[in-house]
């Protein structure tokens, strides 16, 4: 995918465009993703300097730090609520909510990640690799 691709919040306040290639999504079932999400996160995954936010005024950033992912921030929007962003310090790349995308036409679903965490109340059934924490390439 090596076209420009946009994205924003449910009110439009926060607004992005993203110049390049994306990585297909990976659904991670941390409690944090849970939490944020209301369910598990869908992330693809792309470089921070291919990202531009284009309106911003309404992007808020939470710390949201653990054992496994120290130095995270999670972006949102501070009217709307909306999940943007997963931002882990010193990394090449920012991961970006696939639903906040306006056309994921061209992503698929690649795996899922801390399965460990996992909620009970669903299961993950697909034929899609599974890893109980981080992806191991």
């Amino acid at each position: 995918m090596d076209k420009t691709t946009t994205g924003g919040c449910l009110c439009g306040a926060v607004r992005y465009e993203i110049n390049g290639k994306l990585r297909h999504i990976v659904n991670c079932h941390c409690a944090k993703c849970r939490r944020f999400h209301g369910h598990y996160g869908a992330y693809t995954s792309v470089p921070v300097p291919h990202l531009t936010l284009v309106s911003q005024k309404t992007l808020t950033w939470f710390d949201s730090v653990t054992d496994e992912t120290p130095g995270v921030q999670r972006g949102f929007c501070s009217v709307c609520g909306a999940a943007l962003f997963w931002a882990p310090e010193g990394r090449e790349n920012i991961s970006v909510a696939a639903g906040s995308l306006d056309d994921a036409s061209e992503l698929k679903t690649i795996g899922h990640i801390w399965l460990s965490q996992k909620a009970e109340y669903y299961t993950v059934s697909d034929e899609l690799p599974k890893f109980q924490e981080r992806w191991e390439s």
